[in-house]
């Protein structure tokens, strides 16, 4: 062979050699939500609460948050409000599906496949200020979320 062929056939086996290493290496990196065919069920963040809305009435902020149509079985283990803060609130009252939870309890339940369920939290408007940002953390078995909400 001549050299020049030679000089193309290494070429292209170079080529080829770091175009494979290079896909393989992508499909490694790559998030893959299904192992051994079995859904990932947190994929889709089909467990989180949905925020529905944020008011003010009689002196209570409403923010009201609600699980729609569950894809998956979890529990929810509780909802904490500015978790990092030392401030301790007074005052907060908790409704599940519309039925009020005691204060200071936590906000737990099981969520079955196909479950929906509103959660409601009343705050008194003397503990935080209009345009202040609360930030809730939704804790579950297999799931986590932060959940910054503005005050109107």
């Amino acid at each position: 062979m001549k050299k020049p062929v030679k000089i193309a056939l290494i070429c292209l086996l170079i080529f080829i050699g770091t175009l494979s290493f290079t896909l393989v290496f992508a499909a490694v990196l790559t998030p893959n939500h299904e192992s051994s065919g079995v859904p990932d069920a947190h994929a889709n963040d089909s467990v989180l609460p949905k925020l529905q809305g944020v008011t003010k009435n009689n002196a209570l902020y409403n923010i009201s948050l609600a699980f729609i149509n569950v894809t998956y079985a979890e529990n929810l283990q509780n909802i904490l409000i500015n978790p990092n803060s030392s401030k301790d609130v007074t005052g907060l009252v908790a409704y599940m599906n519309g039925t009020a939870l005691a204060e200071n309890s936590p906000i737990t339940c099981k969520l079955e496949s196909g479950d929906s369920m509103q959660i409601n939290l009343t705050l008194p408007i003397s503990e935080f200020a209009t345009g202040e940002t609360v930030n809730l953390c939704v804790m579950g078995d297999g799931f986590g979320s932060g959940i910054p909400i503005i005050l109107p």
